[in-house]
């Protein structure tokens, strides 16, 4: 009898115990890989987008995050985790104001209405920095943390130890704290491009030098390498506005829930001031009033309209950041067959961009503009065969800001239907 009362109070004890521990779970936003140490204790030695650590006693925890970039410095904070709680932070990067000053200096007739050549500059660029925010709080059950508790411990234990079955510390599935659903198999659907570039302005639009050139390697590209069934093309006086539209329409009516659709834009961009708005110039807007202009709120219209899983947008011309209104959140990537099936599963609406509201540059690298050059680069020398957006955009972001006065952006469009997945470039 005092046995079995001995059995049953070790029991109580122990779920007692079990109820008290916390979870972290921690993800960079822009998906630039981490080490982790909390209490001077390291919880991942190969960097990683998100790291989970689980049956943590309930405290304040200083906590020290190292980027695998060393431009960008590393964050120090504290934390406080409580009683049976799983609390997911968003590593959430800032840009620094600095990456732009030099183009607020330049004037606005060299730069508010084309693409410039370069321009030389003394101005340091400074990259921005990291913060910590709260993006949840979940109570723990039972099931929470039946997974890995030995694996945890063992962490604990020892900084140096590797868990063999993950890198992921703490859980055999790193989208688990993002409530992300169950992986499916990948149902692939047709990939359509549509390619816009225009040189040959007229009227108060000065001409372009390369971006027909920087179109045509994309399309090129494309063809030769990555999976892709259907070409759209429209190059100088076939990129009208009225063309443009037609096009957008196509797609609006012939892409299907399950396909793929890649825009790329190379040409003038504009940003009325007054209207807070930014515009792309057709080739036969040949003044300066918006008649002919087609605006970021058009474009965005069309991204909801077109009905495909997938729809990545970029564009290569000035201001063509301003598409980007509100905040939005991705699914963290990892590196995994599961990973790209999770965000091939989920819609995405996104853009990546040459700049903010800033001008870019149409000289560049090798006749092509910078941001041109260095996408092209990421694409032909990937050998993987799921690329997705998220990784193009990691490996051209500092060549770009590092050789030019410009900082592209890659983000969600709000409100067009994205649910945090990724446009995937598949490899022949």
């Amino acid at each position: 009898m005092n046995y079995v009362k001995l059995t049953i109070a070790l029991i109580f004890s122990a779920s007692i115990a079990f109820g008290q521990k916390s979870n972290v779970i921690f993800f960079t936003e822009n998906r630039q890989p981490f080490t982790l140490m909390m209490n001077g204790i390291s919880y991942n030695n190969i960097p990683q987008t998100n790291v989970k650590v689980e049956n943590l006693n309930p405290d304040t925890y200083s906590t020290y995050i190292q980027f695998k970039d060393s431009i960008y410095e590393g964050l120090t904070d504290k934390i406080k985790l409580e009683s049976g709680q799983e609390v997911t932070y968003t590593v959430k990067y800032t840009e620094s104001s600095n990456l732009d000053e030099s183009i607020r200096k330049l004037s606005k007739e060299i730069f508010s209405t084309r693409r410039s050549e370069p321009v030389e500059t003394n101005t340091e660029k400074q990259p921005g920095k990291y913060s910590l925010s709260v993006f949840s709080k979940n109570k723990i059950t039972a099931s929470t943390n039946s997974t890995s508790t030995t694996s945890s411990s063992n962490v604990s234990q020892n900084s140096n130890s590797e868990p063999e079955t993950s890198p992921y510390r703490g859980s055999g599935d790193p989208l688990k704290g993002l409530n992300v659903a169950k992986a499916k198999e990948m149902n692939i659907g047709n990939y359509y491009a549509l390619i816009i570039g225009i040189d040959k302005y007229k009227g108060s639009w000065i001409p372009l030098k390369n971006a027909v050139n920087d179109a045509k390697a994309i399309e090129t590209t494309l063809k030769n390498k990555y999976k892709f069934d259907n070409f759209r093309i429209l190059y100088n006086e076939q990129a009208t506005r009225k063309s443009i539209i037609a096009e957008l329409e196509w797609l609006a009516r012939n892409a299907k829930p399950s396909d793929n659709v890649f825009i790329y834009y190379s040409g003038h961009g504009e940003f009325k001031q007054d209207m807070n708005k930014g515009f792309w110039v057709p080739v036969d807007a040949e003044t300066a009033s918006m008649a002919n202009y087609i605006s970021n709120n058009d474009i965005q219209t069309f991204m909801t309209g077109i009905k495909s899983k997938h729809t990545l947008l970029v564009s290569d011309a000035c201001f063509s950041g301003d598409i980007f209104r509100g905040n939005t959140i991705s699914v963290p990537f990892e590196s995994s067959e599961k990973y790209y099936n999770e965000v091939h599963g989920l819609s995405s609406r996104q853009a990546m961009t040459s700049g903010g509201i800033e001008p870019v540059m149409d000289g560049g690298k090798n006749g092509h503009s910078v941001f041109a050059y260095y996408f092209l680069k990421s694409l032909e020398e990937n050998n993987d065969k799921y690329f997705d957006a998220g990784q193009l955009y990691n490996k051209i972001k500092i060549p770009v800001v590092n050789n030019s006065d410009q900082t592209p952006k890659l983000s969600p469009i709000k409100d067009t239907g994205d649910e945090g997945g990724q446009f995937i470039f598949i490899r022949k």
